[in-house]
């Protein structure tokens, strides 16, 4: 890839490349990047604390000219409830000593890696904590809130 001013460009992009908006897809972006931000939520302990609540503690980094990798997964529409639909990524810098959740990026020649993944596994929890939670609270529009 040449060059995307932002992170809605580098969706425009990986979107002209996908064959189709119904599989899941692994993606890879490496090289140098003019500008990244990043975002990391601090530990937490339990009673675990909503997501929303959550990332009010978080921590936000800016990196310029910075090697790294951007990876990620594109999820289809459908999944919603299950999974967050669209894009979600994070950074790495080359020497694996910071990164984060993907806010913004400005980028040019990246190498760009898309897997296509038609399976979708999900594991659930074995264990007391997970059998004995009340999941039937609707937090459904929490992930994508969580997201922007």
């Amino acid at each position: 890839m040449d060059k995307c001013e932002n992170y809605a460009q580098l969706e425009q992009h990986l979107d002209a490349l996908l064959p189709t908006e119904n599989i899941f897809y692994a993606i890879k972006v490496d090289g140098v990047f003019d500008y990244v931000k990043a975002r990391s939520v601090p530990k937490q302990d339990k009673p675990y604390p909503p997501l929303a609540e959550a990332i009010k503690d978080q921590s936000v980094f800016e990196f310029n000219d910075v090697g790294g990798t951007i990876v990620g997964f594109r999820c289809p529409e459908y999944v919603d409830g299950t999974n967050v639909p669209g894009y979600h990524f994070h950074f790495i810098t080359e020497d694996r000593q910071a990164g984060g959740h993907l806010l913004e990026c400005r980028l040019q020649n990246v190498t760009v890696q898309i897997d296509y993944t038609s399976r979708f596994y999900m594991v659930l929890p074995e264990s007391n904590d997970f059998y004995q939670m009340d999941l039937s609270q609707d937090n459904q529009g929490e992930p994508e809130e969580v997201e922007k």
